[in-house]
């Protein structure tokens, strides 16, 4: 996946802008966006699927590849 992806969809920017900051909970992400919450979950199954991130109980975490992402796109 490319950074085209993510920065082609304000939705996939904000989630990923937030799980970059360090925010796990897609609750909170959902909630602070004003983002319909399954839209929220889709989009954070398409990291998981990507490897973008990973789910470790009910948290959301870059993974190595998601940080060189990260850094990308800053």
């Amino acid at each position: 996946m490319d950074e085209g992806f993510i920065l082609s969809n304000k939705f996939r920017r904000a989630v990923f802008a937030e799980l970059v900051s360090g925010e796990t909970d897609i609750e909170r992400i959902a909630k602070k966006h004003h983002i319909i919450r399954n839209v929220v979950i889709r989009i954070a199954d398409d990291f998981i699927r990507e490897e973008i991130i990973e789910k470790k109980g009910n948290r959301y975490f870059l993974t190595n590849d998601g940080e060189k992402l990260a850094a990308n796109i800053k």
